[in-house]
């Protein structure tokens, strides 16, 4: 029965790293024409935000037990997270120098993508007899 709960709570895990890509693949999609008409560098990097987003949720679903591309995917919503709150305080030198307004959409797209790196950090500590037991021995002097 313990292994049936962990794989449900793998699959429910992955899901959410899924759709926390696809929903910050939507609203980076949203905004690309906006930002290239505004500052074209700017909308490249939504653009190429949103073609590494639906790549992440590609490979999550193909391999929703891969350690390595649960880390890839926590790593780009924590990097684009982070590039939200740049925004927001101190701007992007190359993209975007002024600093922007907090938006309600911004603020939860990237609410969704921690939920997303926290659960794909999650997933990707090991579990069940993969797991190493931790020891504690007593040391002599």
């Amino acid at each position: 029965m313990r292994k049936e709960f962990r794989s449900a709570e793998g699959a429910l895990g992955s899901t959410v790293v899924v759709l926390a890509c696809a929903a910050s693949a939507g609203a980076h999609a949203g905004l690309v024409p906006a930002h290239l008409s505004e500052e074209p560098r700017l909308g490249v990097a939504f653009l190429v935000a949103v073609v590494l987003l639906l790549s992440a949720l590609v490979a999550v679903s193909l391999r929703p037990t891969d350690r390595r591309v649960l880390a890839g995917a926590a790593l780009l919503l924590f990097g684009l997270a982070l590039a939200y709150l740049a925004t927001r305080t101190i701007g992007l030198p190359v993209l975007d120098p002024e600093r922007e307004a907090v938006d309600t959409v911004g603020v939860l797209t990237t609410s969704i993508e921690i939920a997303g790196v926290a659960f794909a950090l999650w997933l990707t500590q090991p579990t069940g007899r993969l797991a190493r037991p931790i020891h504690t021995q007593e040391v002599s002097r």
